[in-house]
């Protein structure tokens, strides 16, 4: 029997640091290892939450034969120099990152290695504006090579977010403020006129994904960058899809399963290949409350409880991968065949 073994890491609380995803992986995959399984792990995680040490470990696991790419994930308002220009992020201007790009792309460009931008969040929405000009990208995208990245890495909501019209950035985040809808308008038409200048496309913006970043995702598509998930990111960079259709059993989950959880990006994306490929997905988690249907809904073929909050032995009920591996002894003997 063959499986392959992908989920969340299950992050800590009340002092305990929490497992990261290749830790759990490897402990549950045990479970079926014992059996005499074909075992394969590969560490996921979503931008801003754990994408960035997935990519390293993924890069360890490959080999030293394989030319791993390296995650650029600069951090802003927590370091020097990348601090929000000003309180309103439509004001606020991108220009810090091409700082950050300039110390770190010439490196990474002359070793031609890929080069990924992990960008969970950020305090502008200028487009990539402010960005592109510093690299002196604007108006000419073409002589960009070499000063962006080839991907961008981000959220779920981020990658399926367009610049401008009515399912983009102004849009939708200037009617959960309530901005006035004059307002609106000339804020989007600016993105619009940004679009044209920088593409020769007035629609450009429309395109889902141009609004990731705060608009950054449009000027990384103009030179034809790509922009996905990190959990996809990582499973096509493990050649995942291949794995799973040739696998009997795909095994996911998070520390917790709730409405919520089910819908995030590392359990949705699994199900999602899964699914694709014709072959049953379970979740492993420590809790669920969620019924057979629903799950069932999502793409689950079930949600394996392996230990209720408060129910695992050690200091503050910190779960180790030694307990992991117990508890799932009998979740891997009951889909096992």
């Amino acid at each position: 029997m063959r499986v392959l073994l992908a989920t969340d890491r299950w992050p800590g609380d009340d002092g305990w640091a929490g497992l990261d995803s290749w830790t759990v992986g490897t402990a549950l995959a045990r479970a079926w290892a014992d059996l005499g399984d074909e075992v394969a792990v590969v560490p996921v995680g979503a931008a801003g939450a754990g994408f960035g040490g997935c990519l390293r470990r993924l890069g360890q696991v490959l080999g030293s034969g394989t030319r791993s790419p390296v995650a650029l994930s600069p951090q802003f308002g927590r370091s020097a120099g990348m601090t929000r220009t000003g309180p309103d992020p439509w004001t606020a201007s991108s220009a810090p990152l091409a700082g950050c790009l300039k110390q770190l792309m010439p490196a990474q460009s002359a070793s031609r290695r890929s080069t990924v931008l992990e960008l969970a969040g950020v305090p502008w929405r200028d487009g990539g504006r402010g960005m592109a000009t510093a690299l002196g990208l604007a108006g000419s995208p073409g002589n960009g090579s070499g000063l962006l990245p080839d991907t961008l890495v981000t959220t779920r909501e981020e990658v399926e977010r367009a610049l401008t019209g009515l399912r983009g950035l102004v849009s939708l985040e200037g009617r959960e403020e309530g901005m006035d809808p004059a307002r609106m308008l000339e804020l989007d038409q600016r993105l619009c006129d940004w679009a044209a200048e920088l593409t020769g496309d007035p629609d450009a913006g429309t395109v889902p994904g141009t609004g990731a970043a705060g608009g950054v995702g449009l000027v990384i598509s103009a030179l034809g960058g790509q922009i996905t998930t990190g959990s996809r990111y990582l499973l096509d960079l493990a050649e995942a899809e291949t794995t799973i259709s040739s696998a009997d059993l795909v095994v996911t989950g998070c520390r917790d399963l709730s409405m919520m959880s089910l819908d995030q990006e590392v359990v949705s994306t699994l199900t999602m290949m899964a699914g694709q490929a014709g072959v049953p997905v379970i979740a492993v988690t420590r809790t669920t409350v969620l019924p057979a249907r629903q799950l069932r809904e999502s793409g689950l073929e079930a949600a394996l409880p392996i230990g209720p909050e408060g129910d695992f032995p050690g200091p503050d009920d910190a779960v180790t991968a030694a307990e992991l591996t117990r508890r799932t002894v009998p979740v891997a003997r009951t889909w096992h065949w």
